[in-house]
Formats: C-alpha cells, sequence, structure tokens
C-alpha cells in the first residue's frame, strides 16, 4: 500500500515518517540545511509483513505541485496536523486536494502531542472532524503522537497496517495496460537511466517494452525496483523504480509528469473533457476561457476551462462538464483525477475526472457529442458500453474504447460478446454495432435487391455504391461491410462489382433481346475486328444513342465489355485478345508487348489496337512504360472466366 502524507508545512510529517519507517526522507542538502521538505520523499516499512511505502511530500504553498505529484495514485492518505498550530491553511488546501484526487482511505495523525494538553488535543481533533466533514476521507481515525517521544507511534502503524490488510484488492486495475506516473528521473553509474513512480495500473516486468508518453520514445525495462526491493515485477498500487534502456533514451529525454505506459497505452491529448468541480471556498465564479493550471499525474501544464456556449459561469461548489485546451500534450485516460489551480499557481480552486481524451475539435457541444460524453462518463465499463453502442451511428470504435478506459483485449471482447455486439471492418477500421441493427440492416439490403429484381428483370443487380445510396445516409459506413458478409453467408451472389441474389439471372425484354441477338450476331460475324457504335448502329438501321442504352445495359449484366473509343466485345474475344497480349509479352526479350507486335499477333485493326491496350491498363492487367507496356496481372484471373 502507498501512503501519501499530507498537510501544513513543519507540522512534522517527515519527522513522522522517520518514526514509522527508521527512514529520513529528506535526501537533497537544501532540505537538511533548511529543515523542510522541497521535493518528494520516499521510505518504505513492513509491519505484519504488509509492505507499507510512503510518498513525504512538502508542506509549502509554493510546492503544492509537488505535493499533487506525490499524492496521485496512492492508496491511503496520512493527514498530519500538529497539535499546537492546528489546521492551517496548507491543511485546508492538501485536504481539498486529496478529496478531489478521490481518495476515500486514511487517517489523521494529530503530531507534536508532547507540546499540547489533553483538552488542546481534543479541539484540534474537533477541527479535523469539520474540515473532513463532507469529503471522502470523513470518519477517518484521528491519532495524536510524537515523532520526538515515541507516544502514539505504535498505534499510529497498527491502524495503517489495518487499513492496508482491510483495503480491496486492486485486481480489476491490476490486469489492465501498465501505467506508471514518473516523479523522479536519475542517471545510476554503470546502470543507465531510473524513473520512479507509483503505478497506477497493469504490471511490468523485466525485459517489458514500454513508451514514454507523451514524447513516444520506446524504452525496454531492464531492471526494477518494487517498494524497495529488487524484483522481476512491478504492479498496481506499488512504487516501482524501472532502470530504462533504449537508443533514444537519456536523462533529459524523461521529466517529471511523463509517463511510462505500455506501447497500446500511448496516446498524448491535448484537449481534456471533463467533470470539473469548483471548490465552495472560491470567491468568484469559474467562467468561459479561465486560463488555469492542470496537474494530472506527476504533470503539470496550462490550459484554458472551456465552458458550454450559452452556459452560466460555473459558481463555487458547482459541477459542470468541460472541456480543458490544454497548451502542451499530455498522458491521460479516462477516469484519471486531476486537480486544478489557478494561473498564477497561488491556490487549488478545483479539479475533476477525465472522460475523454482528445475529442473532436468541432461540435464538442453539439446534443449528440454531449450525449457521447454522457456515456463515456459512465464509471462501470458495460454501462458505458451499452449506451455507447445505442447512440454512435458510425459505429464505436473498439479499440479506442479500450484504450481510453485501459481495458485488456480480452476483457473487452467479453464485454462485447455479452451484449451481442457484431463487428464489421468498415471504412475507418473495425467498428462494433449492437446485433439488432445489423440484424435490421440486412433485411432491409435483401428486400431492396428483391424489388429491384422483381421491378427490373433485366437489370443484374446492384453495385454497394448503388445500394447505399437507396439507403438513409447513416447506413452508408455499413452498408458494404453488411454486403460482404451478406456475400459469405450466400444471401447475396457476386459477378464483377454487381451483386444479386442467388438465382437471378437477367431477362431482356423480348424486343430488346431481338435486337441484341441482332447485335451479336453482327459482332460475331466481325470476329477480332468488330464494328464501333456509329458503324454497328448504321449497320442495323438503328439510331446510336439508342442502341447504347441497350448495349451499356447488356454490359452491366455481363454479355458485353465497354472499351475506350466505343468499342463493345464479347467477354470471350476480350479474353482471346488478353491471351495473345502475354504471348507477345512472353516473346519479347524484356518482356514488352508494343502496338506494332500486339496488332500484328491479333490481326485487328489499327483504330480498335489503342482502345483495346487502353483498357488492359486501366483494369491493371498492363502498365504503360516509355518503351511500350509491361504485364501486371495474369490474363486468366481477370479474363480467364470469360475465355471461349
Amino acid at each position: 500500500m502507498i501512503v501519501a502524507t499530507a498537510g501544513h508545512i513543519d507540522h512534522g510529517k517527515t519527522a513522522l515518517v522517520k518514526a514509522l519507517t527508521g527512514i529520513d526522507a529528506d535526501r537533497l542538502p537544501e532540505e537538511k540545511a533548511r529543515g523542510i521538505t522541497v521535493d518528494l520523499g520516499f521510505a518504505y516499512a513492513r509491519p505484519g509483513g504488509l509492505s507499507l511505502g510512503f510518498v513525504d511530500v512538502p508542506g509549502h504553498e509554493r510546492l503544492v505541485r509537488t505535493m499533487v505529484a506525490g499524492a496521485t495514485g496512492v492508496d491511503c492518505a496520512l493527514l498530519v496536523v500538529a497539535a499546537d498550530d492546528g489546521v492551517m491553511p496548507q491543511t485546508r488546501e492538501h485536504a481539498a486536494i486529496l478529496d478531489l484526487l478521490g481518495l476515500a482511505r486514511g487517517l489523521v495523525a494529530i503530531t507534536k502531542s508532547d507540546r499540547a494538553g489533553p483538552e488542546r488535543i481534543a479541539a484540534v481533533t474537533e477541527e479535523v472532524r469539520a474540515l473532513l466533514a463532507g469529503t471522502g476521507l470523513a470518519g477517518s481515525p484521528i491519532l495524536p503522537c510524537s515523532a520526538a517521544t515515541g507516544d502514539g507511534i505504535p498505534d499510529l502503524i497498527a491502524t495503517l497496517a489495518g487499513i492496508g490488510a482491510g483495503a480491496p484488492a486492486r485486481k480489476a486495475a491490476a490486469g489492465r495496460g501498465f501505467r506508471l506516473a514518473v516523479d523522479r528521473g536519475f542517471t545510476v553509474p554503470g546502470a543507465g537511466l531510473v524513473v520512479t513512480g507509483a503505478v497506477h495500473a497493469g504490471t511490468v516486468r523485466v525485459g517489458d517494452r514500454v513508451i514514454v508518453s507523451p514524447s513516444g520514445i520506446e524504452a525496454r525495462v531492464r531492471g526494477l525496483r518494487a517498494q524497495s526491493e529488487v524484483a522481476e515485477a512491478g504492479s498496481t498500487g506499488e512504487r516501482c523504480a524501472l532502470n530504462l534502456a533504449g537508443p533514444r533514451l537519456s536523462r533529459e529525454a524523461v521529466h517529471r509528469g511523463d509517463w511510462i505506459v505500455a506501447p497500446e497505452l500511448h496516446a498524448p491529448a491535448t484537449r481534456l473533457d471533463g467533470e470539473i468541480r469548483l471548490l465552495p471556498g472560491e470567491a468568484r465564479a469559474l467562467r468561459h476561457r479561465t486560463p488555469v493550471q492542470i496537474h494530472l499525474g506527476a504533470a503539470s501544464v496550462t490550459g484554458r476551462i472551456l465552458l458550454a456556449p450559452g452556459a452560466p459561469a460555473l459558481d463555487p461548489g458547482g459541477r459542470a462538464v468541460a472541456r480543458i485546451a490544454l497548451d502542451a500534450p499530455i498522458g491521460a485516460l479516462g477516469g484519471d483525477r486531476f486537480i486544478l489551480r489557478d494561473i498564477s499557481a497561488s491556490r487549488t480552486i478545483g479539479g475533476g475526472r477525465v472522460i475523454d481524451i482528445d475529442g473532436p475539435r468541432r461540435g464538442a457541444w453539439l446534443p449528440a457529442r454531449q450525449a457521447i460524453v454522457a456515456a463515456l462518463a459512465e464509471p462501470e465499463d458495460g454501462a458505458s458500453l451499452d449506451a455507447l453502442l445505442a447512440l454512435e451511428e458510425s459505429g464505436l470504435d473498439p479499440a479506442r474504447f479500450a484504450r481510453l478506459r485501459n481495458l485488456p483485449a480480452d476483457t473487452l471482447d467479453g464485454l462485447l460478446a455479452a451484449r451481442d455486439a457484431r463487428i464489421v471492418e468498415a471504412p475507418g477500421g473495425r467498428r462494433a454495432f449492437p446485433a439488432s441493427r445489423i440484424a435490421d440492416l440486412e433485411g432491409r439490403l435483401l428486400a431492396l435487391f428483391d424489388r429491384r429484381h422483381a421491378a427490373e428483370p433485366d437489370n443484374p443487380g446492384l453495385t454497394p455504391e448503388e445500394a447505399a445510396a437507396a439507403l438513409p445516409a447513416a447506413d452508408g459506413p455499413l452498408v458494404r461491410p453488411v454486403l460482404d458478409g451478406l456475400v459469405r453467408s450466400g444471401d447475396l451472389a457476386r459477378r464483377g462489382a454487381t451483386l444479386h441474389r442467388p438465382g437471378h439471372a437477367a431477362r431482356l425484354h423480348p424486343a430488346d433481346a431481338a435486337l441484341y441477338a441482332a447485335i451479336r450476331a453482327t459482332l460475331d460475324a466481325a470476329g477480332r475486328d468488330p464494328p464501333r457504335l456509329a458503324l454497328l448502329a448504321e449497320a442495323l438501321g438503328r439510331d446510336p444513342e439508342g442502341l447504347r442504352l441497350l448495349l451499356d445495359k447488356v454490359g452491366r449484366i455481363g454479355w458485353l465489355r465497354r472499351i475506350p473509343k466505343g468499342y463493345y466485345l464479347p467477354p470471350g474475344l476480350l479474353a482471346d485478345l488478353a491471351r495473345l497480349a502475354a504471348e507477345v509479352a512472353h516473346a519479347h526479350p524484356d518482356g514488352l508487348i508494343t502496338v506494332g507486335r500486339f496488332r500484328e499477333a491479333t490481326g485487328i485493326g489499327r483504330h480498335m489496337t489503342m482502345p483495346v491496350l487502353e483498357y488492359f491498363d486501366a483494369v491493371g492487367f498492363t502498365a504503360r512504360i516509355a518503351e511500350g507496356r509491361r504485364l501486371r496481372g495474369d490474363w486468366r484471373t481477370l479474363f480467364g472466366g470469360d475465355a471461349p
């Protein structure tokens, strides 16, 4: 269990930690000289076999940023109040910070009890109870003690051990992706870079590959210590020191406020959507675009609070969903707690909880987007997933949802399976939809094909684009993947770019069938040199434009193929020409198809030679180069099914 001290300057936090652990957490010369803590200190104890890690934070008002860095990600708060001073300004600010960080386990040590009588200690105890009323630490044990005499220290240790023993196991967080908030970094001769911090989630092992976020630098864990002892792994709820190695890694590349994360969790954010709370003691309301300092994990960046358009300013003690526009990228995930301080860093004004990271730049306050934010704000993963599946018209991005909430792949798969969600490969990537929506769209698509086949028996079917155009725009992203699924299930068949119901065969009206028979007889009689549209119409005594409509129709059926310059060729003839083109290429020493050699091999007229070759280029059978053309594909694959 990690315990963070908190309290006013010179109330005896470091002396208390030394009394509890035997370790002086003040390690800097300045701290020794001045007698105050100016940076985080660390100490460890193991009462009754329980491992306790203490983070000793500074109490000076100018060092609140450092205090927040130490208090983030801990399991228990040890609020320190001196018996002679009682509750002081930094006591109040630290207590507010602990509450904003969501800490609900802790105890209060009334230090320097040797300097006060029973009445004074009772009075300070009441002050503390009043201070903590309404916070997550309300009802915490309050124990008098003295680091100088040792009075009360055994009771304090026993109480801490009881809190640790009764703490719920952090199994859910331990099973998620690894995250460590860096609060210190230094180099060790012979080992290299070492970073320390609290493990917020997951487990890290020697040899693991990790990412320094938000910079994106890759590293490998060469060694580690957990709770001050050499270990092979470090887990949620422990303080760890990681010895990192990597080609781009240096002491200057890692800073307090960075995260060491599993690669899949690297997602730097410049916008946070979150629920914020303004402390009731603030003198003024929080207005739109107020500049603030945001403390998240061990990081501190500046930004602005963006409230909904037309919304009133946030009054002291109030809550609101807001967007925070950050001046620099930060590592964050859904559920992370943050602290807000005024831009001059002179006081804590509030805090909140991250709901989403890097939401859309535009439309942040549209009702549809706010409904999604409300769904993401659900603390329980399943409830959030239920709401999002119902809301996301273009589908839920499962990878983004998993990253935002730090869900392992098997956990996400289980949540989706429990909701009978269907995953489809949409144009923008994998998307999850309610099975009922997929089934509804499948039914509407099959009904569409049935109607078209009945109304247009001479139409071979529909392309995916035509099917999408016949349905509401909201269905657009789903149409192609659902059509693909219907082909796999056998409910639709595919011919080229056209889909149709199995068993459907295009049938021309009698008059069109008779004209097509005459067209086909003329084309077959011409052999490898059929006439273009104008000459074909003249031979049949037809208007060229009227004839073109029928030729395009039978082209869709697949009985003819249109090539440039107004030629319509039987598929078998086109396959024969492609076979001859391949033979020309194989016979050429450089594998080339030249216009002259192709004409010589096929015997077709010069007017049709270039249209045929251009068609071959267009369908990917050949590629044009300066010296001629080269084969790109196999003629049997592209045209073999149509060969005579």
